[in-house]
């Protein structure tokens, strides 16, 4: 197999990311919406600029874009892509640990004492005699995407290092603020980067890629009630809950997140708040097939007009918003990039995984402007928990990864 990626070096390029706590601020409307993630999109400069090959562009929103130039002509331009931020399920420093030659037993979190068993996660099985890198309990590990950063910067050093290793230009791009909303890439200039195709990483265990996501939207609706003394309330008070509450039992039952899998859509009740005048209820719409996505629109449009003539159009207001698309139709019209990626994973001795992922990431903005863009595995599982880990040896494989599509894609061996 090949070790162009020095597992140690990669190591320490990630837990070095990890201490730099970027977790993501919903709250916050700039971008980044965290500081922090500039100071990590500095290191990052800092590490790649000493090298004295790579060309820097570092905005005031964190975007960052590091580019080696080619060293053969004619070669496709290929962009790599990872997230500064990091989830807000939990918002602690990150305190990493390594669990050396891992022989099945059970990983007890030292801070908290929770524990990561086989019993829970059957997956560990498949990294007997592994080094695994967790966290402490206190926080989540960072993998998502700080992997994704380290094994990016991994490879272009060595590229930068290994003047015969043939390819086009590649750029790194750092973006902020994925974890909420996909901020980030939907700042983007794709049309900028001047590319073929881009590679995320942002996906899960070895051999994992993204074939395709869903469409994905919002809703937000505003209720406006009238308020009344309830000692003379009858014919006059509008309980603006409880039109909210006619909308969620409107919707169809079986089509929730907690009862679907696969390809099946949903809506998702994520927010009511309010009191008897004023409330607002935000829904979350998914659905893989562009038509069903957008029926399911027009049946939240529906339920909306009904209760406005019940209760007057101006008292209940619908604002629907498409948050990402599903990046099936940009990568279908790109074979050569799945093709690469599959050949990648069998000549690394990887076995394909494809995923229909029920969620988006940078690549569902980026695809759709005009850069298809696939995701695929960092190593990591356990994304946005305590328990989230990484075995180092699917860190040092997304990192060869890398370098084995841009070798194939160079040596035109992955149509």
């Amino acid at each position: 197999m090949k070790k162009r990626i020095n597992a140690e070096r990669i190591v320490d390029t990630f837990l070095g990311y990890t201490t730099i706590n970027t977790t993501a601020q919903p709250g916050n409307q700039h971008l980044p919406s965290c500081d922090n993630q500039l100071q990590l999109a500095q290191q990052v400069v800092d590490e790649l600029s000493a090298t004295g090959c790579i060309k820097v562009k570092l905005e005031d929103n964190a975007i960052t874009t590091l580019s080696l130039a080619a060293n053969t002509p004619g070669m496709p331009a290929i962009v790599f892509f990872a997230h500064l931020d990091t989830a807000p399920d939990h918002t602690g420093d990150t305190h990493a640990q390594r669990v050396k030659n891992y022989q099945g037993e059970d990983i007890v979190l030292p801070a908290t004492g929770e524990v990561i068993s086989p019993a829970d996660f059957p997956e560990l099985r498949h990294y007997l005699g592994q080094d695994i890198i967790t966290t402490d309990g206190s926080s989540l590990l960072g993998a998502d995407d700080k992997a994704a950063i380290a094994a990016a910067v991994e490879a272009i050093r060595y590229m930068v290092a290994s003047p015969d290793f043939k390819h086009g230009e590649i750029k790194l791009v750092l973006l902020p603020d994925e974890e909420i909303g996909i901020r980030g890439a939907k700042a983007l200039d794709v049309a900028g980067l001047n590319a073929d195709f881009g590679i995320c990483l942002d996906c899960c265990g070895v051999g994992e890629y993204v074939i395709e996501n869903w469409y994905a939207g919002s809703a937000k609706i505003t209720f406006k009630g009238v308020t009344a003394h309830p000692m003379s309330a009858k014919g006059k008070l509008v309980n603006a809950l409880l039109m909210a509450n006619e909308v969620i039992n409107a919707l169809p039952v079986a089509e929730r997140p907690e009862l679907t899998e696969g390809r099946e859509g949903y809506f998702w009740v994520q927010k009511l708040v309010g009191d008897t005048a004023h409330a607002t209820l935000d829904l979350a719409i998914r659905d893989f097939e562009i038509d069903s996505y957008q029926h399911r629109k027009s049946t939240l449009q529906t339920i909306i007009s009904q209760l406005q003539r019940r209760f007057d159009r101006e008292n209940i207001i619908l604002e629907l918003s498409d948050t990402y698309g599903n990046v099936k139709e940009g990568l279908d019209k790109k074979p050569l990039i799945l093709a690469s990626i599959q050949q990648a994973m069998q000549n690394l001795g990887i076995t394909p995984k494809p995923l229909t992922m029920r969620g988006g990431y940078d690549g569902s903005v980026i695809t759709p402007a005009g850069l298809p863009t696939v995701n695929i595995f960092t190593g990591a599982h356990n994304f946005h928990s305590t328990t989230e880990f990484i075995p180092v040896e699917s860190l040092r494989l997304a990192g060869e990864m890398l370098l084995e599509i841009v070798e194939l894609i160079a040596k035109g061996t992955a149509a």
